[in-house]
């Protein structure tokens, strides 16, 4: 199956500036991510609600703004279900410095943790594994990265957190998920 790319990084932000929204592409890629690892329900538009709630003090999202993130999540959607494995976070690309980068990527952390906290209330029930990533998640949404210079070390710690990040979200997919709910089949006797 072929997932469509995600929207541009820059496009998203000019969206979200429009709308007056202060937040960021990859927080806003964070939270849809967390919603649907933390068990939201994937057929529901209950994530629109807490998104509203998260986001926009509760209010409705302008048109074009909603029409952007309910495109986002949809396609994030199908990323963390498709069986090639092509969730990615939604970061700067790598040509931006990379401080830029690790700032973006601790905002996608910063954003995972909200939306999976606000649909996901038995994380105690989770594997060590689980509970042991939700805590480095953490942790990497509350360092603040300065690199005095930008080196081929500093690259590959930043791609490896990445990955990390990448994988332990679908590691929580895979704990939490929930399909779509089918209405019960009537037996006729």
């Amino acid at each position: 199956m072929s997932i469509e790319p995600l929207p541009n990084f820059t496009q998203i932000t000019e969206v979200l500036d429009e709308a007056e929204l202060f937040t960021s592409a990859s927080e806003v890629h964070g939270i849809l991510s967390g919603f649907i690892c933390g068990g939201i329900e994937l057929g529901s538009k209950g994530w629109l609600t807490h998104f509203n709630d998260v986001v926009n003090e509760g209010m409705g999202l302008p048109k074009k703004a909603k029409a952007l993130v309910t495109s986002l999540h949809a396609q994030v959607v199908s990323q963390f279900t498709d069986d090639g494995l092509g969730f990615n976070l939604l970061l700067p690309d790598d040509d931006k410095p990379l401080d830029d980068r690790c700032e973006s990527m601790s905002q996608w952390a910063q954003g995972f943790l909200v939306g999976f906290g606000m649909v996901q209330s038995a994380l105690n029930e989770a594997s060590e594994e689980v509970q042991e990533l939700i805590k480095d998640i953490r942790d990497i949404s509350l360092v603040s990265f300065d690199f005095e210079q930008e080196d081929e070390d500093s690259e590959i710690a930043y791609a490896e957190i990445v990955e990390y990040l990448r994988v332990g979200a679908m590691l929580c997919f895979n704990h939490f998920s929930r399909k779509p709910s089918t209405p019960a089949s009537k037996t006729i006797h």
